[in-house]
Parts: C-alpha cells; sequence; structure tokens
C-alpha cells in the first residue's frame, strides 16, 4: 500500500481549496507554502518461544533449573527487518523538517523486555539506531500461578530527529528491531516455564514526517 500522495495532486487539491476560499476577495496567489504531516508504520516484530532465539553472553543463570538452554542466559533475543519506504517523502518533499519515530512495546512475560532499532542501508552497514544510550525498556508482565498474564505491561518511547540527523536517513534502506528479554532466576522457574509458549513480546515501530512543500504555479 502506498502512503503518499502524488505530488501534482496535492498540488490541484491545495489550489483547488485556495480558490474556493478567496475567490470573494482577492486573486489566487502565484505561490504557496504547505506544511503537512504525514504518518505511517514501519514495521512489527514479535518475541516468541516459536522463533529462532539468540542469545548473549555465556550462561550465568538457573544453572541447575531444569530449565530450557536459552533460560540459562542474561540475555535473549529475536530480528527481524524491515524495508523502509522513506525515499518517496524525500523525492516529493522540499524539505524534511523533523521525523519522530514511535515505538510500542507490549510484553506477556513475566521477565522485563527491551528493544532497539538500527537504520541500515543496502548492504547492511549501520547508519544509526534509534537509541543511542538506553534501549527502549518495558516492565515484567505480573503472572497467576497457572500461567495466566493478570495484565501485559506497555510502554511507548519517542525519538525526535532534526534536519541534520535526519539526512543521514537518505541512503536507509531497512530498518532492523530487535526485541529481547532480560533472564532472571525469580522470572524463569520450573513451575513456570511450562506456559511460556504462550507468552510474547511485541514491538512496533511507525513514524511521523513534518515537511514543506512549495507550490509555485
Amino acid at each position: 500500500m502506498k502512503f503518499f500522495l502524488n505530488r501534482n495532486c496535492l498540488i490541484c487539491l491545495v489550489m483547488f481549496m485556495v480558490w474556493g476560499c478567496t475567490k470573494n476577495i482577492e486573486p489566487v496567489p502565484n505561490s504557496a507554502n504547505l506544511s503537512p504531516s504525514l504518518s505511517f508504520p514501519i514495521g512489527e516484530g514479535e518475541f516468541n518461544l516459536s522463533k529462532s532465539l539468540v542469545t548473549l553472553g555465556i550462561p550465568v543463570v538457573n544453572l541447575t533449573e531444569n530449565v530450557p538452554g536459552w533460560a540459562k542466559y542474561a540475555d535473549v533475543y529475536i530480528q527481524d527487518t524491515f524495508t523502509l519506504n522513506i525515499d518517496e517523502v524525500f523525492d516529493q518533499s522540499d524539505n524534511i523538517e523533523l521525523i519522530m519515530f514511535k515505538v510500542n512495546i507490549w510484553n506477556e512475560f513475566p521477565l522485563a523486555g527491551e528493544a532497539q532499532v538500527w537504520f541500515v542501508d543496502d548492504t547492511y552497514n549501520k547508519i544509526d539506531s534509534l537509541f543511542t544510550t538506553e534501549r527502549a525498556t518495558v516492565p515484567a508482565a505480573e503472572i497467576y500461578s497457572n500461567g495466566t498474564v493478570v495484565g501485559t505491561k506497555f510502554e511507548s518511547y519517542k525519538s525526535t530527529w532534526d534536519k541534520e540527523r535526519v539526512e543521514l536517513l537518505r541512503s536507509a534502506t531497512n530498518v532492523i528491531v530487535r526485541a529481547g528479554l532480560k533472564v532472571t532466576e525469580e522470572g524463569v522457574t520450573e513451575q513456570n516455564i511450562q506456559y511460556f509458549d504462550d507468552y510474547a513480546l511485541r514491538v512496533q515501530l511507525a513514524a511521523r514526517v513534518d515537511f514543506s512543500l512549495n507550490l509555485n504555479n
């Protein structure tokens, strides 16, 4: 699905609106400036135990517990890649003022979750990351003894990029979203591990672009 209006259609629409509002007041201006905002989804990643999990470091937790191998590592994650079609915005706008990225995270695991987002070029060289100091985090969900999730935990993060930083995205073609869990001995036990197949950590990424159009006759 295309999320961007054709530039010529947008110009005709704006000029028709200007004419309708000013036809009895003054002549149509020779030019006009438009500063619209455009919001669109980028992608969504989901951490669950049916996917190929990646572990970091060496086993340091639950070393004597009868739990799966991944649950013996402090950090475990999955990674998804999405196409970034922001080049159409660059092509149709005269000047991008800013881009605001929004990350929503839902967590059903009794473990804290975290997410990081990277922007890469067509050879997967990293151009920039969404979070430069700390990753986006979400608390552990509360779980009944029978495995039922009391309440899914939710966190939302925003990151605003100015013109200079936005320019880096001209060569970005893909987005890598990493979603993972911080494993603890309190969060994973021999009693509750049987319910983990039912849980998910979901990360949703969207963007809002503020840009300007110079509408000249």
